[in-house]
């Protein structure tokens, strides 16, 4: 399934990170079952080749009754295999394999259909966690199977318990996660805060935005640009918000580098080419305090100002992920407090 047929806005194609790996992981699913029906059908014509050796063997040496027993021998084998519709033997791995990617597949649709787009885009935990089963998939799944192809060994009963364990972790692991990311998101609509909404207009002072993810004192940041932070956070401060008490975790010293790169065109001879410049971007404190929310989370300033959805972030950690992979170097230059 083509899961990026479900994005509506072309410029928000490249945030709907769990739909992509998810039909990541649908894909890997898939590549492993025709890397294993590939290493059954090998072995199944190296039967018949040494049969057919046997055949001519004996054909030579005119023994008729040898020949009559390896033929009934031939045709008995050939009674037990059941082809599969694509082509290959059908076993219980290569029937979990099938199912595994199906099975993901229904719990992403099923996600998507009640949260629609919040759920495509998804957030850090659930992003981490499909990372981790495809790079599981990939190491252990896909690499047994391409050794024993490439190698043409048949697998040994190591190798196929192995499998096993790996595509029923890989399996059971998204699934949970999508699962879980689906009951975040439910539990946060549910919350009397929206979680998606419009631009608010920009004022000078401090106005009370009922509809607003950010608490008072962030926004009062927000709308004074130059104004500076609260003595709560000096270094001799307690880091509690003045105006809702909620800790913010973090402290002047503290500041995360963001590099980006970004096209720029330079004199090459008579013309000019473009090359990617590699820029350096600084995230300190004061961004950290003015996206901090009532609730202890942290709200993405860079979205509320840019985006139609507002992202809200756990940690501190999880922002900054955020703000590094999901925004651009036009949005950061736009943005005071990313020197």
């Amino acid at each position: 399934m083509n899961y990026s047929n479900m994005i509506e806005e072309k410029n928000l194609k490249k945030t709907f990170i769990i739909a992509t790996l998810c039909s990541t992981l649908v894909g890997t699913f898939t590549s492993s079952m025709g890397l294993y029906e590939a290493i059954a059908k090998k072995r199944q014509q190296r039967k018949r080749d040494t049969g057919q050796d046997e055949e001519i063997k004996k054909l030579k040496e005119k023994v008729e009754k040898a020949e009559k027993s390896d033929k009934r021998d031939r045709d008995r084998d050939d009674s037990r295999r059941r082809p599969s519709p694509r082509g290959g033997p059908r076993d219980e791995f290569s029937d979990s394999l099938d199912r595994s990617g199906a099975m993901i597949q229904r719990q992403y649709e099923q996600g998507y259909q009640q949260l629609g787009r919040r759920f495509a885009v998804g957030d850090t935990l659930t992003e981490n966690q499909l990372q981790a089963q495809i790079i599981s998939l990939q190491q252990t799944v896909i690499h047994i199977l391409q050794d024993a192809l490439y190698n043409e060994r048949p697998l040994s009963q190591s190798d196929l318990h192995k499998l096993k364990l790996a595509s029923q972790s890989a399996r059971e692991g998204s699934i949970d996660a999508l699962r879980a990311q689906q009951q975040r998101l439910e539990s946060r609509t549910a919350s009397p805060a929206p979680r998606a909404l419009p631009p608010p207009r920009r004022s000078a002072t401090v106005i009370d935005e009922p509809n607003s993810v950010f608490c008072r004192y962030s926004l009062d940041l927000q709308y004074v640009p130059r104004k500076p932070l609260a003595a709560a956070f000096d270094d001799h401060g307690d880091g509690r918000c003045p105006e809702c008490r909620v800790l913010v975790p973090i402290s002047p010293a503290d500041f995360w580098k963001i590099g980006k790169r970004t096209p720029v065109l330079i004199p090459d001879g008579p013309y000019e080419k473009q090359v990617l410049e590699e820029r350096e971007f600084r995230l300190g404190q004061r961004f950290i305090v003015k996206c901090h929310t009532e609730d202890g989370e942290f709200a993405c300033v860079l979205c509320n100002r840019y985006r139609d959805v507002d992202v809200v972030c756990g940690s501190v950690e999880t922002l900054v992920n955020h703000v590094g992979r999901a925004h651009e170097v036009e949005e950061f230059e736009k943005e005071a407090d990313l020197k």
